[in-house]
């Protein structure tokens, strides 16, 4: 009984990695839009500086996932539950990742072509949304949030596609330099990417309480 006592302690010690782990993203996510949108470029350096702890942080977890599995041998929910945390972890660092490749993109002189800043605006509102929904659906096992979260990520879709459309026809209309749109294309994948790794979260969260593998149109298989 002491064992698997102790085991549960560390099983709930990790979800407090993993969920301190959405923090350092939530961050990174935040300071590349805002180091994008303000053309901050002390703030683009922060971001892509940060982004190395957060990478030996995805290393630690998932270290600590393989220890757990190796050395507890868990079942059914347990089993659910570190093998769902060592999936969280990678679509975090890979959201982080994203979150660099907007800044970096800051650092190279992005621009918001024509009128499309206030479609970039939407798109990154509606990521941001994505991922605090997700986090809370993580925090509390909230399978509702979480099949909200994925349902999302269509939405999500639709508003990336219409801001490079109206980046396009800024190109085409001489409103920005081909350098400037490229950038603003780049950022709205980066955006669209970061909507995939949340809606990727709901995902997990309803494998680790329900045992159910989702497709990407957020129905079991």
């Amino acid at each position: 009984m002491e064992t698997r006592a102790h085991f549960h302690a560390e099983l709930e010690a990790l979800k407090g990695r993993v969920v301190a782990l959405c923090g350092q993203a939530e961050a990174s996510r935040q300071g590349a839009v805002a180091a994008y949108l303000g053309r901050d470029l002390a703030l683009a350096r922060q971001v892509i500086e940060a982004d190395r702890a957060i990478n030996q942080n995805t290393c630690d977890i998932d270290e600590a996932c393989l220890k757990l599995l190796a050395l507890e041998q868990p079942v059914a929910l347990d089993l659910r539950r570190i093998v769902g945390y060592a999936r969280v972890v990678i679509n975090l660092e890979r959201l982080a990742d994203e979150a660099v490749n907007i800044a970096e993109g800051a650092l190279a002189g992005a621009g918001l072509p024509g009128d499309c800043d206030g479609m970039l605006v939407a798109l990154s509102d509606h990521v941001a949304a994505m991922f605090a929904l997700a986090t809370r659906a993580f925090v509390d096992d909230d399978v509702d949030a979480a099949m909200e979260v994925c349902r999302f990520d269509e939405r999500a879709r639709e508003l990336a596609v219409s801001a490079m459309r109206c980046i396009t026809e800024a190109l085409s209309q001489c409103q920005a330099t081909p350098e400037t749109g490229v950038r603003a294309i780049l950022a709205c994948r980066s955006f669209e990417r970061m909507a995939a790794h949340a809606a990727n979260l709901g995902e997990i969260l309803v494998f680790i309480v329900k045992g159910v593998i989702l497709s990407q149109k957020c129905q079991p298989r």
